[in-house]
């Protein structure tokens, strides 16, 4: 029998395969290790703690946000304190602490510092002036103004204006005495003498003509629709509200008018890039919200 190096030479054949089967395996475990840690890599979404430190109400991509600051926060904007304030405030505050410091991390990443308040503030606002900067550097034809204009005319019309008496009769009044009211109202051809002997005037509106922002306040939403659709002379149907039956007698009726495209088209053009600069804004806003690692304290989802 043969010896290599005092050993049998068939025992060193036998563990020549084991060797390897050794190797093998230890080398398709170290793959299998790499490519977990790959994937984490490519598929981390920030790194997470474990959760929201006591002291802070959130973070964003680890920076926190002091509790002390957002009680600080909750106090100048709704002047309530962390007990007092409802669910809808607290989301409020915290969403726009959010905002802000999401908007500071990108001013730094364009290579701007954040040591202080008003820095800070700074760079807040520079970011949010980029979004503002590029839709007004993206200038609409003309054709994309006029078609702007056609879609909002509404929002460039003159004030209308609006006259009107409003008669009021008890909740109690029966069909018979408001269809009696009514006819009455209708007869009377706008002669407040008579109207007045057929019902009684409420005080909502007294002053004559009113722009249609006032008339709005003055009559409430559902008594200005119904009056904002009636031509001059006309009487409403009657109207059930809490303090009674209202009938209304139209004396004039102004309906606002969109004045021609070339008369506003300076307006026109303002408000269409405003329009867009909110768009960017909120697209810019949804981008570093999607992109970061934001975390909120139990309680303040």
């Amino acid at each position: 029998m043969s010896v290599i190096d005092g050993a049998p030479a068939n025992a060193w054949a036998l563990s020549e395969p084991s060797a390897r089967r050794s190797l093998i395996l230890c080398g398709i475990g170290a793959l299998f290790g790499l490519a977990i840690a790959g994937l984490g890599l490519f598929t981390a979404h920030g790194t997470r703690t474990s959760g929201v430190a006591a002291e802070n109400v959130a973070t964003v991509n680890q920076v926190p946000i002091l509790m002390s600051d957002f009680i600080q926060q909750l106090r100048a904007v709704d002047d309530v304190s962390l007990a007092e304030a409802t669910r809808p405030q607290k989301q409020k505050v915290l969403a726009d602490m959010i905002r802000e410091e999401l908007y500071v991390q990108r001013g730094i990443e364009l290579g701007m510092q954040a040591d202080t308040i008003e820095v800070r503030a700074a760079l807040t606002g520079s970011v949010e002036a980029q979004s503002a900067s590029d839709a007004t550097m993206a200038q609409p034809s003309e054709a994309e103004l006029r078609s702007w204009y056609d879609s909002h005319s509404n929002d460039f019309a003159d004030e209308g204006r609006l006259a009107l008496a409003d008669y009021v009769l008890p909740a109690t009044s029966t069909p018979a005495r408001i269809a009696a009211a009514r006819n009455a109202l209708i007869a009377a051809r706008g002669n407040e003498a008579i109207e007045g002997r057929a019902s009684t005037r409420s005080s909502l509106m007294t002053q004559g003509e009113e722009f249609y922002f006032a008339a709005r306040i003055h009559l409430g939403d559902r008594l200005f629709a119904a009056a904002r659709a009636m031509k001059p002379g006309a009487v409403s149907v009657p109207i059930i509200l809490p303090d009674g039956i209202h009938l209304i007698v139209v004396r004039s009726n102004v309906q606002p008018v969109p004045p021609p495209f070339e008369k506003v088209r300076d307006r026109v053009l303002s408000a269409l890039v405003a329009a867009q600069t909110k768009l960017l804004t909120a697209a810019n806003e949804r981008f570093l919200h999607k992109r970061a690692d934001i975390q909120v304290a139990r309680g303040f989802e």
